[in-house]
């Protein structure tokens, strides 16, 4: 395709923008839930540490200045992001959570300036393999980091935890940046396939939510309706039990009315064609006999 920097540029901003905020419902929405579940920490985790590999490419690679800010911005949201899973999720310490991230921006910005110099370096002496191998890793780590979402969404069978707004922004900037590709001298497969990767992967999220979510709101309907059921036959069953007795014939009544039958047949006298005894007779009987 012929080359228009003018298109490249105003696409590749837009996607940098999309990428550079992507992260912001996800993390407005778990502050606002105070809690991560169904959203995988291992997610944040490793797409922080993918925009390391990412950034390093891109800088070396001389790319555009906004996909080059893109994945410094994208990767410290994933950070926070990751650090709220770890104080909602595993119930961190603040002091121990801004340990943890603070650790991980030095790695961060270290890492990624000593493979900037180490790159260009390796391109002054003709070895280009190790930038393409980094924009490689960055691949796998971005589809690494979504396999565990996966997993989630399988664990509570639906779609809960994850902005599926962060998600269309997500995809969003994915197509305008892999679109910018098209515009330029030489075509960076590598780049393309990471772009292509994310946007078909977060297109399945939300595709399952689409799916899977009405399906848990009606499983939980009906679960609802059998808890309110059996609740309400118990409380029945409670209420027949305490019931008081009634004298028009209830079966509470019936029973008092054996129970006093059964004492006066008690206290009657046998008879004595059926007694079981010989009935002797008395002085005064035998004396009356001729």
């Amino acid at each position: 395709m012929k080359e228009i920097p003018a298109a490249d540029k105003t696409l590749a901003t837009i996607g940098a923008i999309l990428w550079s905020i992507q992260v912001a419902p996800q993390i407005w929405k778990s502050h606002r839930d105070k809690s991560t579940e169904g959203l995988s920490p291992i997610l944040m985790f490793v797409w922080g540490m993918a925009t390391i590999f990412q950034g390093s490419y891109l800088v070396s690679q001389r790319s555009s200045i906004p996909l080059q800010i893109q994945p410094q911005c994208f990767g410290f949201l994933c950070v926070i992001s990751w650090a709220q899973c770890l104080r909602y999720g595993s119930k961190w310490s603040l002091k121990r959570v801004f340990l943890a991230m603070a650790l991980f921006y030095a790695f961060f910005v270290g890492f990624q300036v000593g493979s900037v110099y180490a790159l260009w370096a390796g391109q002054r002496a003709g070895r280009y393999w190790p930038g393409e191998m980094y924009g490689w890793i960055t691949s796998a780590l971005l589809i690494i980091g979504l396999l565990p979402e996966y997993y989630e969404i399988w664990k509570h069978k639906e779609v809960v935890g994850i902005s599926l707004l962060f998600m269309a922004v997500d995809i969003a900037g994915g197509v305008f940046s892999g679109v910018s590709l098209f515009f330029r001298e030489e075509f960076d497969k590598v780049a393309f396939v990471q772009y292509f990767l994310v946007v078909l992967l977060d297109g399945v999220i939300i595709v399952l939510a689409w799916i899977l979510n009405p399906i848990a709101k009606r499983r939980r309907a009906r679960q609802a309706e059998l808890e309110k059921g059996a609740a309400d036959a118990e409380a029945a069953g409670i209420d027949a039990a305490d019931e008081p007795a009634r004298p028009d014939g209830s079966e509470a009544s019936t029973v008092a009315e054996e129970d006093d039958d059964a004492k006066v047949a008690k206290s009657k006298p046998l008879d004595d064609g059926y007694s079981r005894t010989p009935t002797l007779a008395t002085s005064q009987d035998v004396n009356e006999k001729p």
